[in-house]
Formats: structure tokens, sequence, C-alpha cells
């Protein structure tokens, strides 16, 4: 695969998790929801909390290798996201 297929798969791939993210947060709030009709749902609710947090994490560690990326075809270093001063 070529560059710019690894990044746009990066990219889809973090837009996909983070709209499962939403979805395991939404069944979490489903679960406990239910407590207001007396059908709470514990299982449910660890679920879409766990599932969630671990699709928000990796979204964002893809994220990062993404930016890293770009970073690095546009020949920047890896500092401390500080730019150098302008020569004079």
């Amino acid at each position: 695969m070529n560059f710019e297929t690894v990044m746009t798969l990066k990219r889809i791939g973090t837009l996909l998790m983070s709209m499962a993210v939403i979805v395991f947060y939404g069944y979490a709030l489903g679960g406990l929801g239910g407590y207001l009709f007396g059908q709470g749902r514990p299982f449910t609710i660890a679920w879409g909390l766990s599932g969630g947090s671990v699709l928000a994490y990796a979204a964002l560690r893809l994220w990062q290798s993404y930016l890293r990326d770009v970073d690095s075809a546009a020949g920047r270093d890896e500092g401390d996201g500080v730019s150098p001063p302008e020569a004079r």
C-alpha cells in the first residue's frame, strides 16, 4: 500500500471508531435509563462503558499515529511542539 492509502485508512478507521464509541455509550445510557422503568441492566451499562472507553482510546491512538505521519511527511521533527525561530 502506498502512503496516501494508509493515511486514508487511518482517517476512516478513526471516524468509524468514533461513531462506534457513540453507539457503545448510547447502550450504557440505555441500560442506565432502564432503572427509570424498574428494569435496569447492569451488564449493558458495563458493556457500553467498557466498549466505548476501549474504542475511544484506540481511536485517539490511531489519530495520534496519523498526526505523526502527517508531521513526518511535512518534514517536521517530533519536538516539543514549538516552531523554531525564523532565520534573520
